[in-house]
């Protein structure tokens, strides 16, 4: 699920494989209208599926995003994945 308010955008409960799809999508209108801030701390699990969540939003946004609240699995996935430099802050 994903909360929207201003120019911040909170992603809650799983993001995997099976979820990143719908979250995108519903995450695109929010992008086009501004938002430049992607908030993690309310994801429960997460799978790199979340790495091409942030990737996607990061080229739909022109690169002008961060993300806050991203939680350790995701730095670990990151790093795995050789990756870890390009996420944003």
């Amino acid at each position: 699920m994903i909360r929207c308010e201003g120019g911040r955008c909170r992603i809650e409960g799983v993001v995997t494989v099976d979820t990143v799809g719908g979250l995108l999508r519903a995450l695109q209108p929010h992008l086009v209208a501004g938002v430049d801030v992607l908030d993690f701390s309310a994801v429960e699990r997460a799978d790199s599926a979340a790495l091409a969540l942030v990737f996607s939003a990061m080229r739909q946004n022109h690169g002008k995003l961060s993300c806050t609240g991203l939680p350790a699995s995701f730095a670990t996935l990151a790093d795995l994945y050789g990756v870890a430099d390009l996420l944003p802050a």
